[in-house]
């Protein structure tokens, strides 16, 4: 008989990938994505994180020494570059959740939870025969 703890793993495995694409989740380590932009020859930097918010603005001291405007023009094109390759990198980190891969685990714990359901059944009927012979004949559910 097939062990039934083989087959809970394989479903709890299952059940984790179907929740994270489910819920929008991301695959485990997507956390650590980030997304670096910069702007006005390195004087301004910044780090998106994975939840698409700012984790990091580094203003080089020259910085401060340009106009305002400039300097918001600069910031603004360092969070959009930092934001572009987080969206970049958090896509390439979805795809570690393979629909084919969830499919054919779902296919694996079907087929799993079929033979052993099958076994089970066997064993019950193989039961009923051997206490339906010591009784005669007479099945149990008949008395």
């Amino acid at each position: 008989m097939a062990d039934i703890n083989e087959f809970e793993r394989m479903l709890s495995e299952t059940r984790a990938l179907l929740d994270q694409v489910r819920g929008g989740g991301t695959p485990p380590g997507a956390e650590d994505v980030e997304g670096h932009g910069a702007a006005a020859d390195g004087k301004v930097k910044v780090v998106a994180g994975a939840g698409g918010e700012l984790t990091s603005v580094e203003l080089d001291p020259r910085a401060m020494r340009m106009p305002s405007e400039e300097l918001a023009d600069a910031l603004r094109s360092a969070v959009n570059e930092a934001l572009r390759e987080l969206r970049s990198r958090s896509r390439a980190a979805e795809t570690a959740i393979d629909p084919d891969v969830l499919a054919q685990g779902l296919r694996d714990a079907q087929d799993q939870g079929l033979r052993q359901m099958a076994a089970f059944t066997q064993s019950l009927d193989d039961l009923m025969t051997r206490i339906g012979s010591r009784d005669g004949g007479t099945p149990p559910s008949s008395r």
